[in-house]
Formats: C-alpha cells, structure tokens, sequence
C-alpha cells in the first residue's frame, strides 16, 4: 500500500467522526477525490480553534513535505490538544498511533529528497525517541513541533501498556485497580541525521547548557521508513534492533567482596538478565518503532538461580543499595528482620545470608539496519526506568519553574535549593554512556545522547501564542527523568576508573529499585518530580522536612493504606496526654511492599504541574504562617499532620470563615502543623513512634488568603505580609 493509500484510508474512516467538518474550518476537505492535490495546496488556518493555536505561524498546507510542523493534517492527527470539533463539540474517535506515523511518513515521503539534497555533511543513520509536543514543551517554543533525543525512557509496571487515543500517548494508570501500574512504551525511528556543534537558535538542544556550542549532536533530517518513497532512487528496507540488559544483581558482586558469588556464575541470570525485558509492540497498532516493557506480576520479584532461591552474603555497609531485610536461615526458612528490633543496624553490620530480589529496570541501545544505505549507524540509548508518581510533572518544567526569581526571589546568591537537592532533567545531562554495553556503540566524546532537539529551522516569525496546555501524558524524553544522581531514579552515574565518574549506567542504581525509592522518598522528594514526599508519614527525622506535601489520603491517614502500602499518624493518648503516632521509618519496607502489591500511583499520579507547584508553594506558606520562615532547620521542628483539598460543603471549614469574619476564594486546602518535642518508642511495640506536642497551628488556604487557628484559640486572617 502507497503512503497515499494509507492516509487516504485513515481520513475516510476519521471523516464522519466530525474530521472532516473541522478540518473544512481550514479549507481542507478529507473527503476530497484528489486528497494529493487537497493537501498541497494553500489553506487558511484558522488558527482560534481549540488546538491549532500552536500550530505553525507561518505554515499553510496540509501536508508540507519533510516539515511535520508546518502540516496541518500531521497536527490535526498528532497534537494532543485537538480534541474538539468545529463547534467545540468533543470529538469522540481519534487517529490511531498507527496512522499518526503513516501522515508522518507521508510529510516526509510526498516529495522524497535525493540523498545528495542534504549536502556534503556528515550524515549517518541515527536512532531517535520522538514525540510531537504542544508549543510550550518544544525545544524553540514558538509553536508545536517534533522533538527528539537519542535517549528514551519507558517504565516498568504491572499492567500491558494502553494507549489512550485522546492524548495521543500513554498513563500507567489500571481502571479499578489502583495498586497495579501500566508499563510506559517509548517510540524510535530511524533519520538520516548530521552531526553539528549546538545551535540553540538553529536546533537546539533544548535548554542549551555551557559549552554546548563546541560540544557535537546529532541532529533529525529525514526519516526513514521501509519502500520507494522515502529517499529518491533508493527502495529501502529499514528495521530496528535493541539489546537491554539489568545487570545490578551481578554488580552487587563485584563491588562488594565476600558475598559468596564470583564468576563465571555471575555472568548468568539473573546477576544478568537480557530476556523477558521488553518487546516491540504490533506494528499494525502501533507502527514499527515502539518499544515496550514486559509487564510484570509484581515490581519486584524474588531472584531464583539454578531453580532455587538467590541468596547471598549481606556484605557491610551497603549505603541502602542492597535489599536485606530477608534472612536466610541455617535450615532454609527466611527471617524477616523488620520483626526484630534495631533492623537498621543489622542490615548495616550485614555478616548473613539473604534473599536478593530483582527488579526489571534496564538499559541497552536501539540501532537501525538499511542495508540499502551505506552510511554509519548511530545507537539511541535505551532505558526502562522505574515508575513515575507524578506522571503529568516533567524535570525540566520543574526547573524552570523553580529557578523563576518572580516564584522564589534570591536577592543574594546563591539561592536555597526548594527540595532537598537541587533539581535537574536527564535531557541537560552531558554524560557518555555505559563503554561496557553490549556492542560499545557509543563513543567517549558522545555526550549530547540525552539532549533533545529539534529539526533544523529558522524562526524569523515571532508571535504572541495564547496559552497552550502542556500534553496530560507521560513523556518518554528525557526532559521527564532525573539528571540528579544519588545514586538516581531512572538512570545512575556510574564507576569506571574512579568513584562517580560521568558516565551513565543503570547497574549503579540499588537493587531492587525500591530501595532507592524508599530512602528519596523520606528526603523530601530526592528527585522531585517523580517521587512522592514521604516525610510526613514517617516520626520527625533530622534529615528532611516536607517540601511536597501529600494529601491524607495519600499517605493513608485515616483509613486504607497510602501510596506506599502504608498509614499515616494518628492522634493518641497516654498517661492522659496526648501524642502524635507514627509507624516507624525504620521498619519502612518498599521492596516488601512491592512485592505484596502495595505501591500505588493512581492517587498522586493525577497530580498536574499546576497543582504540583501550588503544594510546594502552599507547604512554604504554612512554614511562614508558623514563624519557621525560610530555615529549613526550623522547618524540621513543625511536621505536617494533616491536608487535604477542603471539598463543600464543609462545616468545619464554614464555621472557621464565620469566626474570622472572612471568605476564602477558589480552591482551598487544609493544614494543622505541630511543634514536635520528645520522640520516644513505645515500650508495647517497636515499630512505632510516640512524638510529643508542643504547639499546633491550623490553616484554611487559598491561593490569595489564610485563614490561621493556633492553640484552639479563635480563626483569624492570617496577615502574610508580616
């Protein structure tokens, strides 16, 4: 079948759906018998309909070939924005993935270039992950665009992959499941691509980092595609290849001594797995290009070598990289040490033999083949990452939006970070890649792999663009992972001459995964922006302070269990004083967790940008409202007990605006703080912490006012100003 052929067949199914009728609002008829002549020729975009405000300023055509952004059919069918209409009804059938890639190979194929049109630079076959984003999340942001990286990041989870034809993209969210979590795809393809130095007014990259202008990126062409219509004279045939490989549990074993395990077994499954990690989706669906992770029964599982249980020697002082906390007895039977008082310290004398758990996080390459071409092939890098909690929150937005002066003035630098650490995207990493990867495709002096760029192009038309909506998926890019190594969330920074040299790898990550989540969870978020902020579950620690802060019912409190499988504080008494209850951090067990099903993401996972920004904002305010100002050390002494979104009718929060003799206006949250004394553990059980009160302050917030109630004394208005 003809490219032609293929988009003639998707609008003739998508016309009757109302396509046609808001694709006429533009002077393109889907309908039309000559659909090659329609979509050349000139239009008038009308560029107030819902979605094509972003479209191209200076595009006209429905198709403009080898330009995805200036063709209005490719935006129609790609941007997630188009969702309505030609009266603003809701449109309520979508192009499928697979015709989105078959009108872009025909943008790319409707006047197919000759290979001596890109001139006398170097070219190569590069693999790029791609996706077409809304103008505020392109490289330039001057309308909506393709944006590559030779770096994808799928996730792991526990349910096939589904896509959502609306956003055209991918959630991890299981209808009526809130404890099992979808796998997330990543898309490749195969460009002719140059190598250049970085351009930002050019191509980018995006967010363009000191020395970039003398660092080299490969840039985006031209895809290809299989048949005659992709480059003239040439009849192509064009297929993708990946190896991905989880090599944690083997590294365990040669950067710790005496944990029972040497070669050659750990050159084996599962120190390391190659299989079973992921697959390529059904190209009828989906076209060629998508890579999906194998969903799971659980996030983590035991390890088994040789049809028996993996154990190991624990070694000392493992840095919280290790799961421990299963022992293995001299009679075979397993010891949870979660049972036993003082688990902290055993797991870091280590000296015993335990169970070792693994997860399916990996990293590996995809590289294309066009045997048709005789040009170097150049490897994306691949990753299968943890889960995201907050799926609708990018790194790089985060960043951006947190450094803004007007957000969080710093007259004097340098400025306190918001979270624990600072914050940064895996897209303005310049690392090189894992040199013991199957093939060593990737060179020393390749370190622009994770950035994100664009097609080259000018951008002589300036414009003021109306407020677009970011894309309510889950990206692929890198601009949605962790460049922040600790050792870090998707990827970490790996060992190779000397300790955290910088490169990376996904072997230097804990293993399972759940250990890293457990210990940047309990610091405020580590990686802000995909992992929830735990501190307010947990007893009043001397490292952390609630930056993020989650609702009640988040972390479990009161009623069923939180994102992480567990309850958050109560309120108690003893001895006829009261106190506040928590379950100890201490005895906080993700991988067990995992194992048992408990992790959930469909609770935190709904949380936009918009509303990530306003609890980081809302949490620093309540700080304020306490007298802890700015002191992050103050900070420590009044944790969050409880907040949640105020839902009216609501007696409580009515009586409180009645005594302060004021109304709050739009969306309005709850907070009661406490000045927190002693910290003490109860004799009848181990596991929880009694923490004394010393003064408690609530809130009524909203975006403009507060409302403030200290002691039981009456609610008055909060002067923030002060």
């Amino acid at each position: 079948m003809s490219l032609l052929n293929a988009v003639e067949r998707a609008c003739a199914r998508l016309a009757p759906f109302g396509w046609r009728d808001l694709l006429l609002q533009h002077g393109l008829d889907l309908t039309s018998n000559t659909l090659r002549e329609e979509l050349a020729k000139p239009l008038h975009i009308n560029r107030t309909l819902a979605g094509f405000e972003d479209f191209s300023i200076s595009a006209m055509h429905g198709i403009a070939p080898g330009r995805p952004a200036d063709s209005l059919l490719f935006h129609a069918f790609a941007s997630p924005n188009v969702s309505t209409g030609a009266s603003g009804e809701a449109l309520t059938v979508f192009p499928t993935a697979a015709e989105i890639e078959q009108v872009l190979n025909y943008v790319y194929g409707a006047a197919p270039p000759s290979l001596e049109a890109f001139g006398d630079q170097k070219l190569a076959i590069a693999v790029f992950a791609y996706e077409y984003r809304p103008q505020p999340e392109t490289v330039h942001r001057c309308h909506a665009d393709l944006c590559f990286s030779r770096a994808g990041v799928a996730r792991v989870g526990t349910a096939d992959a589904l896509y959502d034809p609306i956003r055209r993209g991918f959630l991890p969210f299981v209808e009526g499941q809130p404890n099992r979590m979808r796998v997330i795809p990543a898309r490749y393809g195969a460009f002719i691509a140059a190598k250049c130095a970085g351009q930002p007014e050019r191509f980018g990259p995006m967010n363009a980092q000191p020395g970039d202008q003398e660092l080299a990126f490969w840039v985006p062409l031209h895809k290809l595609f299989d048949g005659d219509e992709c480059l003239a004279g040439f009849d192509l045939r064009v297929q993708l290849e990946n190896h991905q490989i989880n090599e944690k549990i083997g590294q365990i074993h040669r950067r710790f001594r005496g944990t029972g395990w040497q070669e050659p077994d750990i050159l084996n499954a599962p120190f390391v797995i190659t299989q079973g990690l992921s697959h390529w989706a059904d190209t009828e669906a989906f076209a060629p290009g998508l890579l999906v992770p194998d969903a799971k029964q659980t996030l983590v599982e035991a390890a088994y070598y040789k049809g028996q249980p993996l154990s190991f020697m624990m070694p000392p002082d493992s840095g919280g990289l290790i799961h421990g906390r299963h022992r293995v007895r001299d009679d075979g039977s397993i010891e949870d040490l979660n049972d036993l008082e003082n688990v902290d310290a055993m797991v870091k004398a280590g000296g015993y033999r335990a169970l070792h758990y693994q997860d399916s996080m990996a990293e590996g390459w995809v590289r294309a083949h066009c045997p048709q071409l005789t040009l170097e092939s150049i490897a994306a890098y691949s990753i299968i990452g943890a889960p995201d909690f907050f799926p609708l929150c990018g790194q790089r937005e985060l960043k951006e939006w947190s450094s803004d002066p007007e957000v969080f003035p710093c007259p004097t630098p340098p400025c306190p970070e918001v979270w624990h650490t600072r914050i940064n995207p895996l897209s303005d990493v310049r690392f090189y890649i894992n040199q013991s990867l199957e093939g060593n495709y990737f060179a020393l002096e390749d370190r622009g792999v994770t950035a994100i760029v664009s097609h080259p192009q000018s951008f002589t038309t300036s414009r003021a663009t109306p407020q677009v909506a970011h894309a309510q998926r889950q990206s692929w890019l890198p601009d949605f992972a962790s460049g922040v190594f600790g050792p870090g969330w998707e990827v970490g920074r790996g060992l190779v001459d000397a300790p955290f040299t910088n490169v990376l790898c996904g072997y230097q990550l804990a293993s399972p995964f759940t250990e890293d989540a457990r210990i940047c969870a309990a610091l405020g978020s580590y990686w802000p922006g995909v992992a929830p902020d735990s501190t307010r579950t947990f007893e009043p620690r001397s490292v952390s302070a609630t930056t993020i802060p989650l609702t009640d019912s988040e972390i479990g409190s009161p009623g069923s269990p939180g994102w992480d499988g567990r309850h958050g504080p109560t309120w108690v008494e003893v001895e006829g004083r009261p106190l506040i209850q928590y379950e100890a951090y201490e005895y906080s067990d993700y991988t067990q967790a995992a194992l048992t099903s408990q992790l959930s993401l469909t609770m935190t996972g709904h949380t936009s940008t918009e509303q990530y920004h306003q609890r980081v904002l809302g949490m620093r305010r309540a700080y304020q409202a306490v007298g802890a100002g700015s002191d992050k050390e103050r900070w420590k002494r009044w944790p969050l007990l409880s907040f949640f979104l105020v839902q009216l009718p609501d007696d409580d929060f009515e009586a409180a605006q009645q005594e302060a003799n004021f109304r709050l206006k739009g969306d309005v949250h709850f907070y009661r703080l406490f000045e927190h004394g002693s910290i003490s553990t109860p004799t009848s059980n181990f596991k929880l912490r009694h923490v004394e009160i010393l003064q408690q302050v609530e809130l009524y917030m909203s975006p403009q006012a507060m409302l403030k109630r200290q002691n039981g004394a009456p609610w008055r208005r909060h002067d923030e100003s002060l």
